[in-house]
């Protein structure tokens, strides 16, 4: 099984059980998954190890494989389960002639037409909770308070700064969506939503899809014609999706999914990732990128 199946066969699993675990809030009630190193994990790894600690109750963000809970002198628990991260790796393809041998190793001919090439693979590696683990040798994690912050007025200044920074008009009207070839977007005026979480996590899944546009990350699937239901439509409204519920977990936003809604995603999503095993981790590494966009820390 490949680093996409293991990840894929997660989320589905998860689906399965009839829970979004993007839709979680994985970051409102603890903080961003890291690695006892202190290094915040990003894209799919984020949301996933984000929701087992939602899930399981861990109140410690911070993960390690088998052989780091060893070297700081501790052990994991006998019968616990890991779960599964991805990391990708670079390799690198050199044409001859050519001074480097090593596959591993960056040339002076890098990336110039029909010389060395640099490509990118995904591994995966299993990790456990810092909770699932024996007598670390590790400081104690710091407590820190989640109700210290104005959700909303966050949630406004991060649109704000967006749409000022990029140019791009908010408009209002009878639903919601992006207008590529006027670079707009456009949402039901405010009174119309169950709730502010609702309409925040609306505008930024438009937003999310905004960041496809090729004067920013320049995202095939937001330019294509694509279709309810194949696969290109699966990703770029799965991206989106995971981009608001980054967004919306940076700022404290929480939006509770209605069950009529939570079936119709759910077959959706169950559908192509059966489909594509890919789809889940690209989508996800595009929405990070996305949001990292929106808040301006790309």
């Amino acid at each position: 099984m490949n680093a996409y199946e293991k990840i894929t066969n997660q989320i589905i699993e998860a689906l399965d059980q009839g829970i979004i675990p993007w839709k979680q809030p994985w970051i409102i009630k603890s903080q961003m998954p890291q690695s006892i190193r202190g290094k915040a994990y990003r894209g799919i790894n984020a949301f996933w190890l984000g929701f087992v600690a939602w899930r399981k109750g861990y109140k410690d963000n911070r993960w390690l494989t088998f052989k780091a809970a060893t070297s700081k002198g501790g052990r994991v628990r006998k019968g616990e389960k890991s779960q599964a991260v991805t990391l990708w790796m670079e390799t690198y393809n050199h044409e001859t002639p050519c001074s480097e041998t090593n596959r591993k190793k960056k040339c002076n001919k890098l990336g110039k037409r029909g010389k060395c090439k640099k490509f990118l693979f995904l591994r995966y590696y299993s990790v456990f909770n810092v909770e699932q683990c024996d007598g670390l040798d590790i400081e104690p994690i710091e407590d820190k308070p989640v109700h210290d912050f104005s959700p909303i007025e966050k949630a406004q200044q991060v649109v704000d700064n967006y749409l000022e920074r990029e140019s791009i008009e908010l408009k209002t009207g009878s639903a919601a969506y992006y207008t590529p070839s006027q670079d707009t977007i456009t949402v039901p005026s405010t009174e119309t939503f169950k709730s502010s979480a609702s309409y925040y996590t609306t505008l930024f899944h438009e937003c999310g899809h905004s960041t496809g546009h090729e004067t920013r990350l320049n995202r095939k699937d937001s330019k294509e014609a694509i279709h309810f239901g194949d696969t290109n439509y699966a990703k770029e409204e799965l991206a989106a999706e995971m981009t608001s519920a980054f967004l919306s977990a940076d700022t404290g936003v929480h939006d509770d999914v209605e069950d009529s809604q939570v079936v119709g995603y759910i077959q959706s999503w169950l559908k192509a990732l059966h489909n594509d095993k890919k789809l889940v981790v690209i989508a996800a590494s595009q929405a990070q990128r996305a949001a990292d966009y929106i808040r301006g820390t790309k």
